[in-house]
């Protein structure tokens, strides 16, 4: 296991071993970047407990993890603007976790090759429930190729963009779309293609 306190800096950690390996960063300071590459299955980036925390202006996190069974659990703290985390996975039964509870103009972007995968944006999520998030103009990007993903965005939010391909590559069966988004002022926008056979699509704006 790994523990990493970053301040301003720019970190790069590959790993590749056989066995799984574990990292856990607690981030104080702005203008960040970090580039996480993990490989052959049950990785973890912090847990849904002790979750990444990012707190400060102008942070890229880029982690890309191979393999099944990889767990990634970030939170951005309120005042986190310009925020920028980009997730990629080849692989099976990955959970991928983004808390943002404040801060302006950020952007989350996943790629997922695989099935059986979950992602969950949201500002609060305790014992699997999701609860808006508390933001304005976040923009999220979500690429899936696979069968029985779930993706799962709630956003109490004015001006946020929301991009979802299904089956980019290849027609993707039976995945799960649970979007909510709600706003007093501003405008939400979603835009959804999917390609496959019994996919459901929940969608509340209000």
């Amino acid at each position: 296991m790994k523990k990493i306190l970053i301040t301003t800096a720019v970190v790069s950690m590959l790993v590749g071993s056989a066995s799984a390996s574990e990292v856990y960063i607690d981030q104080i300071g702005g203008n960040l970047t970090v580039d996480i590459l993990q490989e052959n299955g049950l990785n973890r980036v912090n847990t849904e407990s002790d979750p990444a925390i990012i707190n400060g202006n102008d942070i890229n996190v880029q982690v890309t993890q191979s393999g099944d069974m990889n767990e990634m659990d970030l939170y951005l703290q309120q005042g986190a603007d310009s925020t920028n985390f980009v997730y990629s996975a080849i692989g099976d039964m990955n959970t991928i976790v983004t808390n943002i509870y404040g801060g302006i103009d950020n952007s989350f972007i996943a790629t997922l090759l695989g099935n059986n995968n979950v992602i969950t944006v949201c500002k609060d999520y305790i014992n699997s429930i999701c609860n808006g998030i508390v933001v304005n103009q976040t923009a999220t990007t979500m690429a899936i190729t696979g069968n029985s993903n779930e993706i799962n965005l709630a956003y109490d939010s004015a001006n946020a963009t929301n991009n979802i391909d299904i089956g980019q590559n290849l027609p993707s069966d039976n995945n799960i779309v649970n979007l909510t988004q709600t706003t007093a002022n501003g405008y939400n926008n979603v835009n959804m293609s999917i390609d496959g056979d019994s996919n459901t699509v929940d969608i509340l704006q209000n």
